[in-house]
């Protein structure tokens, strides 16, 4: 389970909107932000960059359950982040979306997907191909996964794993939101053989040209001696 009592993030109502409030928020080094869900309004509020960054280096990451607590109030609810965007430069933070968490109410969140093992067709020259890194997954709270683990030491060559194989990992209330039959990762036979093949396929034939070729050039050159004499 990805809840965490002691995590507990403090925020602020915003109360200016506007390009230059954002900006002044950033100076003082917080992040604009949305509370929203579980059938109440939404809430426009602040929250502390590095806050954040801490809450982020839980095993869970983005799925972890946290307490919100807004400043200068008794209240304190459980919360996650829903999504975030983030500067592609800088790598500084731009917004948040965070959602109510409610008993009893099922998420919706992204979990990734982990490789463990020495694959047997690995071993014999295949290679592994990690389709899909994240599968989407609908569960309850209280049930919350940090990530799905895949064993691919029994995998050969030919070998798949597919959403449908990993419904056991799941706990009861959970299911997965991807067609069943979706890869997740398959064991690919051997390449670097078949292109060493064409390759001295490919040499072959222009050795064979080039014999074949020189020849043809002397006959034409003794054809023109004979003419010239």
């Amino acid at each position: 389970m990805s809840e965490t009592a002691d995590i507990v993030i403090t925020v602020e109502k915003r109360t200016e909107a506007g390009k230059s409030a954002v900006r002044k928020l950033r100076r003082e080094g917080k992040v604009p932000a949305v509370l929203y869900g579980a059938d109440k309004e939404s809430v426009a509020i602040s929250v502390e960059a590095e806050a954040i960054q801490e809450l982020l280096k839980q095993g869970a990451g983005t799925n972890t359950i946290f307490l919100l607590k807004l400043k200068g109030a008794a209240e304190e609810r459980r919360a996650m982040i829903k999504d975030y965007q983030a500067d592609p430069i800088s790598g500084r933070f731009v917004h948040f979306d965070f959602i109510r968490v409610t008993r009893g109410q099922k998420l919706t969140v992204s979990v990734p997907v982990e490789l463990t093992g020495d694959s047997i067709g690995v071993r014999l020259g295949g290679r592994t191909d990690f389709v899909t890194r994240e599968l989407n997954v609908e569960v309850l709270p209280r049930e919350m996964i940090e990530k799905i683990v895949i064993d691919i030491t029994d995998l050969d060559v030919g070998s798949s794993v597919r959403v449908e194989d990993l419904e056991d990992r799941l706990p009861p209330s959970a299911k997965f939101l991807e067609d069943p039959n979706r890869v997740v990762l398959l064991v690919e036979a051997p390449r670097k053989v078949e292109e060493e093949v064409e390759e001295e396929e490919i040499e072959g034939e222009e050795l064979l040209t080039s014999e074949t070729a020189e020849p043809e050039l002397i006959k034409k050159g003794k054809d023109e001696e004979e003419e010239a004499e």
